[in-house]
């Protein structure tokens, strides 16, 4: 059993993770819709970078900082 990162469309998804089997839906969706597809896009942007400023901040600060 594979489990993906938070923001990754699947279409398996884990136990209390409904934020995934969203974006899939929504991409599914966005065929036929290119305003939402295009929202869909701008979300994963934002989650992007979110998580390559934590990345960076854990590389910087080390893992004992971060948690704290």
């Amino acid at each position: 059993m594979m489990q993906m990162a938070k923001g990754v469309p699947v279409a398996t998804v884990a136990v209390n993770n409904a934020t995934n089997a969203g974006l899939l839906a929504i991409r599914m969706l966005g065929v036929g819709d290119a305003d939402l597809l295009a929202r869909m896009n701008q979300y994963q942007e934002d989650t992007r970078d979110y998580v390559l400023t934590k990345a960076e901040k854990l590389r910087k600060d080390g893992w004992e900082a971060y948690l704290n």
